[in-house]
């Protein structure tokens, strides 16, 4: 007796219809396969058609949890393999030791905090240098682990200097924002608004690395951010704001940046980011004098 086959997968490509040849197999389900061009067709006898279609649906809900683990490894984080992430926390300890062992801490947080007053008042190198200070080594400390765990890897992911240009763009960025929020003599200093950046940095590259930015499970990225937020935004001195800024910061300006550093592709790119980097620091450092 002849069997009925009938087709219940069209166009696959040649590893995907291997694939599924392979789990129906596996269920002594019969199959033809067609060639055309260079799609698939796959039939089965119409008697295990639902059968064919059940098998192959349960072995993709199956492995959903192990296609996301392989493409969270493929994902190329990288915290202690970012040499320019250690030499940017080795400046922060640098200036943070010498302000204490001059004796110049306070008369620093003064001169180069984030002032809300003084930077409507056109003082607005201070949203640079106020990410070079920290009130305590516990502060600092913090901020290096926040740097390490989300700095570094937005570096890895830009390059050695569109990575450090990035953590200052949007470190900067938000202590403007929050001094506009503020409008008082609010006073705040340290490089978590950088690091909240980074956290929003990372979240835009998850966003923009998927085929359709827009679906769904683009949120999660996004939820993960907003937790991330709140548990850096603990204490009693936190400035909780500047921190939402700072992760806002980092959100809105990675959505545009990643698909733009993916598409231009010219030489030194990262040596000229570095060279605006110094120079941006050089000039806050300047003005304030």
């Amino acid at each position: 007796m002849t069997k009925d086959f009938i087709t219940i997968f069209t166009d696959l490509p040649d590893k995907k219809a291997d694939l599924i040849i392979l789990i129906l197999t596996s269920q002594n389900i019969e199959t033809h396969v067609e060639r055309e061009s260079n799609v698939f067709h796959i039939r089965v006898p119409a008697d295990d058609k639902t059968k064919a279609l059940s098998m192959v649906k349960t072995y993709y809900t199956e492995n959903k949890f192990f296609r996301l683990r392989r493409q969270l490894q493929e994902f190329p984080l990288s915290s202690f393999n970012s040499p320019p992430a250690f030499v940017i926390m080795g400046f922060l300890c640098l200036i943070h030791a010498a302000c204490h062992y001059y004796h110049l801490h306070e008369d620093m947080i003064l001169k180069y905090g984030a002032s809300a007053l003084f930077i409507l008042q056109g003082e607005t190198y201070r949203a640079i240098t106020a990410l070079l200070l920290h009130s305590d080594a516990r502060h600092l400390l913090g901020n290096m682990a926040g740097l390490l765990i989300f700095g570094a890897p937005v570096i890895s992911l830009s390059g050695f200097g569109l990575g450090p240009l990035m953590l200052l763009f949007t470190g900067t960025l938000g202590n403007l924002i929050n001094a506009h929020f503020y409008q008082t003599a609010h006073l705040s200093i340290g490089a978590s608004t950088s690091v909240m950046g980074a956290a929003g940095l990372l979240a835009a590259y998850q966003v923009t690395r998927k085929g359709k930015p827009f679906r769904l499970d683009t949120l999660v990225p996004l939820c993960a951010g907003a937790v991330l937020v709140a548990m850096f935004s603990q204490g009693e001195r936190t400035d909780v704001w500047a921190h939402v800024f700072g992760f806002l910061c980092g959100l809105f300006s990675g959505i545009v940046f990643f698909p733009l550093n993916r598409t231009l592709q010219f030489p030194y790119k990262n040596i000229m980011a570095l060279f605006f980097t110094l120079l941006i620091l050089v000039s806050a450092l300047v003005s304030a004098d």
